[in-house]
């Protein structure tokens, strides 16, 4: 895998230069399988099967003259767990490869237990984990794992995990058990079907710190929201676990 600076540069000129990379691919012994955007940091990164990295630049230093920052070896089966793929897609629209991360916690899930008994208490959990499983097919999410109180799940864009937290606190609202909500967007790092990184520790890290029935996000989610409809309050400079600095914190509103 490459990774290459887009600063300045179109989708149709990325475009161009994938296919001018495939043009000449074969004389090089090399074979581009696909490329993706990461809108946010200015970048792009192709999928490569070649016999060096050196190969790979020679192909971008004839094709195009844009070579990349960096080479790197890694196993398609974890770049096709971010993307859902490892070939160009069939209707050539090429996505980004930033994933927007939401982890739900039930608050009180113990003492539940304690209130109510076993039988009851679990039947409100599986009530909970089918009106999640519900919300996240309507809103175009997936379940990357359960965790027992909660959820781990990945959206593409912000506003799609935006409005499956709002539609899920407002399902809840005068319901027995509260959850909290945390997101974060970013490009996380894929094995075995699971993702780690930054990207995901910092929306755990927001679920962890959201009181029940809140849904906190990091300014990287209000960025790209894409709406004008979302409603959020800055909660301030927040310094998370884990975390060299402080982030930008903020409380969308707009879920009761």
């Amino acid at each position: 895998m490459d990774q290459h600076d887009t600063r300045g540069a179109s989708s149709e000129d990325l475009a161009k230069a994938h296919e001018n990379d495939l043009a000449m691919q074969a004389a090089y012994n090399v074979r581009f399988l696909t490329y993706w955007l990461d809108y946010p940091r200015s970048l792009s990164n192709c999928l490569v099967e070649a016999p060096n990295p050196e190969a790979v630049n020679q192909v971008h230093g004839v094709a195009h003259g844009q070579l990349a920052n960096q080479v790197i070896s890694v196993n398609p089966s974890e770049v096709a767990a971010i993307l859902g793929r490892f070939s160009d897609p069939e209707d050539g629209r090429f996505e980004s490869a930033t994933r927007t991360f939401a982890f739900t916690d039930m608050v009180g899930s113990t003492a539940l237990l304690d209130t109510l008994g076993d039988k009851a208490a679990f039947q409100i959990i599986r009530d909970h984990d089918r009106l999640v499983r519900t919300l996240l097919n309507r809103h175009g999410g997936r379940e990357v794992k359960h965790t027992g109180d909660g959820f781990m799940l990945a959206f593409t864009p912000p506003a799609d995990a935006l409005h499956f937290s709002i539609s899920l606190q407002r399902e809840l609202a005068d319901h027995v058990i509260s959850v909290r909500i945390g997101l974060n967007a970013g490009t996380p790092v894929a094995e075995g079907g699971d993702f780690f990184g930054m990207a995901v520790n910092v929306a755990a890290r927001l679920c962890e710190l959201a009181a029940a029935g809140e849904i906190l996000a990091s300014e990287n989610v209000v960025g790209d929201a894409g709406e004008t409809s979302f409603v959020f309050t800055e909660v301030g400079p927040v310094q998370l676990r884990g975390r060299a600095s402080p982030i930008a914190v903020y409380r969308l509103e707009n879920a009761a």
